[in-house]
């Protein structure tokens, strides 16, 4: 009797797996969970940029509608000046003997100096006219710098944005002098120390009512310390890297063990 080819440890192997699937290459892929990581990292850098994108955005908003409200006040506070009259008005008359040559000789001399008068006049408009745009430009580059620096040391000293934004419309509220509010965001610490007042209003309004040269010296010797010791640092360093231990066999299953070097085909 002819003995069969297929034995049942065969039919076994051929039956309990899909075609052509090895067992050798069970495994999963090491780098599975650092990819993770580093798509996890990405979102959050993405969250973090629109978020301080949506603040800066939010801050030149109120800064340019502050100016505007202030560019009206002093307008309206502003004296009336005497109507200006029109330049027309001041050109010579042609005269009425055009015949009159002594008349018409001092007529073009008019006509000539008056002319010079109107150009000049012209480019002294247009000429401040830039000086004021140029000058808005710098205004305008050297604010957006300041809150671009402003949210950089939010960023460093770990504080959320938006908890940033409530504490500054709350010392905004309180009345902060301008000079106190510049001392404060020209300060690497200033986000924090923001908080810390927002948080401590007996502590705010206390400062608030000092003088800004009295205020900035409790700020420094005080304020500075204790906020930055409620406040998580965040490093700058890179990640560690993942500790690797080597050496280790793969961890077999008892199908593994019981086949070795079985292989479906």
């Amino acid at each position: 009797m002819t003995e069969d080819a297929n034995t049942p440890e065969t039919e076994t192997l051929e039956q309990g797996q899909p075609e052509g699937l090895e067992v050798q290459g069970s495994e999963s892929s090491p780098d599975s969970g650092e990819n993770h990581e580093q798509k996890h990292d990405s979102v959050q850098a993405r969250i973090n940029k629109i978020t301080a994108e949506k603040y800066a955005a939010k801050r030149e908003a109120e800064e340019l509608k502050k100016q505007l409200e202030e560019a009206q006040k002093a307008k309206v506070d502003a004296p009336s000046a005497p109507p200006v009259q029109s330049g027309l008005s001041d050109a010579p008359e042609l005269p009425d003997d055009i015949y009159d040559e002594e008349k018409m000789r001092k007529y073009h001399a008019d006509t000539l100096a008056y002319n010079r008068k109107v150009a000049e006049d012209v480019g002294k408009s247009q000429y401040q006219k830039q000086l004021e745009e140029q000058k808005r430009a710098q205004e305008q580059a050297a604010q957006k710098q300041a809150i671009d620096g402003w949210i950089s040391n939010a960023q460093k000293s770990g504080i959320d944005l938006d908890k940033l934004g409530v504490a500054e419309q709350t010392i905004a509220n309180a009345g902060v002098k301008p000079e106190l509010a510049q001392h404060i965001m020209s300060d690497p610490n200033g986000p924090a120390i923001a908080v810390h007042l927002a948080e401590n209003p007996a502590l705010m309004y206390e400062v608030l009512n000092m003088s800004p040269m009295q205020a900035a010296v409790k700020i420094e010797t005080q304020i500075k310390a204790e906020a930055l010791s409620k406040t998580p640092r965040v490093s700058n360093a890179p990640d560690p890297l993942p500790e690797i231990n080597g050496g280790g066999m793969v961890e077999q299953d008892g199908f593994s063990r019981q086949f070795p070097d079985a292989k479906i085909i």
